[in-house]
């Protein structure tokens, strides 16, 4: 009786990796398929006659949209359910990207990254934090460092996208990305996604968990809990401390790079002599080292928050001046890494500025802080966007942005150091 009680609570593939890599799955795609607009850049502008910063103020349009619905998903998770909220943003990023084929003006494009956005926050961060903390909690920062990572994989699928454009067209190929999440994606989500694992006959960490532990857990759902420790000051009363206003700043520097990254990489790459299709390989190149840098960011656990982001800002600075300065006929080796050490350095710091809001605001009220920040990220990100494409238009060159990243870089371990100074707050 005991061994069958064992095997039915520990089977052999815990049901907690299945929903980590539906959640893999579901990031990925959508990622990508948001962060494909570079590649678009191009053909739209020879079919439209628009520049870069009309183009990008697209991508800003999205952020500004995740900012507003980044409230609601939380909401929608929390009185609804998180695996259908997961799926209904699924669905409705396929639904936006059908827009694709009937962009005709610049409004049309803005109003598809909007509802494509509203549908992506709805799919991804704010949900998955959510669910996976309810399936792992020994182990969270490993599954957390391996659903961040999907970030980085997302740029394996924009390698799609050239041939897409050889063979179907850039209106043809949004429809292909939408037919891919809506008949893909969606039924990913739908079928295999449960927000807790008692609806597996299951407990939490079961792989980590000795049998002892996994009956205490089991019995949990039918013992009442004790009462919970007093709330910490409200959520006004903590945005408005010097702490949170340093942590907003470490994130909307981030935002600002690593959006304007996103979005102008590509562009940037063929401005210099580099087809399209190297341009997708260097963007895969750069999502690959984002990649290794989330898996890296572990170390902060080892050698501290400060060091760790300090590193990174300091890789980010040298590659983005690196960047900027890369002129046509230079070996193409010095863009390639310099893309390589930008990836690393945003991978690196990513992970690592959750962790130092977790440390200063974990507990009760922490998801309220966190959606607090991310509105923070989707405001600068909006404006990393646009004004990398400002200040192209302005100079017919990408090399004042990319100084500029280089100097938001060096701000943003200034802010880091300040707040590592701090002692964390731990719910103060």
């Amino acid at each position: 009786m005991a061994g069958s009680l064992e095997a039915r609570m520990k089977p052999r593939l815990w049901y907690g990796w299945v929903v980590l890599a539906a959640l893999f799955a579901v990031m990925a795609t959508l990622i990508g398929a948001r962060n494909s607009l570079g590649f678009f850049f191009k053909e739209m502008a020879g079919e439209f006659g628009w520049n870069r910063a009309e183009i990008s103020a697209a991508y800003s349009a999205g952020m500004i949209a995740q900012g507003f619905t980044s409230p609601l998903a939380g909401w929608m998770g929390d009185r609804w359910n998180l695996r259908w909220t997961i799926s209904a943003g699924a669905l409705a990023t396929g639904a936006a990207l059908l827009l694709g084929y009937f962009i005709r003006s610049l409004w049309h494009l803005y109003l598809m990254y909007a509802l494509l956005s509203a549908g992506f926050t709805m799919a991804t961060y704010v949900p998955q934090v959510h669910i996976l903390s309810n399936w792992f909690r020994k182990r969270r920062g490993l599954a957390m460092g391996i659903s961040t990572s999907a970030q980085g994989f997302a740029t394996v699928l924009t390698l799609a996208v050239p041939p897409l454009f050889a063979l179907l067209g850039w209106r043809a190929s949004y429809v292909a990305l939408a037919l891919f999440v809506m008949f893909i994606i969606f039924p990913i989500s739908a079928g295999l996604l449960r927000d807790d694992p008692g609806e597996k006959g299951t407990v939490p960490d079961a792989p980590f968990l000795s049998m002892d532990e996994r009956m205490a857990l089991a019995a949990r759902r039918t013992i009442p809990l004790p009462m919970e420790a007093p709330a910490p000051p409200g959520v006004w009363e903590r945005i408005f401390s010097p702490r949170f206003f340093l942590l907003a700043g470490v994130y909307g520097l981030n935002a600002f790079i690593f959006v304007g990254t996103v979005v102008h990489l590509v562009p940037h790459a063929t401005d210099q002599g580099f087809t399209l299709r190297e341009g997708g390989v260097i963007f895969l190149l750069w999502g690959a080292f984002i990649m290794a840098g989330n898996f890296a960011s572990g170390a902060s656990d080892r050698i501290g928050r400060t060091p760790t982001y300090l590193t990174g800002a300091a890789l980010g600075a040298g590659a983005a001046i690196t960047m900027g300065l890369f002129e046509e006929g230079t070996s193409p080796a010095v863009f390639y890494g310099a893309a390589a050490i930008t990836g690393f350095a945003n991978g690196l710091i990513r992970p690592t500025i959750s962790a130092l809001a977790a440390d200063h605001f974990e507990g009760p009220g922490f998801g309220k802080m966190n959606g607090a920040v991310m509105m923070i990220f989707s405001v600068f990100g909006a404006a990393g966007a646009w004004s990398t494409g400002a200040l192209y238009d302005a100079s017919g060159s990408y090399l004042g942005a990319f100084l500029l990243m280089a100097a938001l870089f060096v701000l943003g371990g200034l802010l880091a150091a300040a707040l590592g100074r701090m002692e964390p707050a731990r719910g103060d």
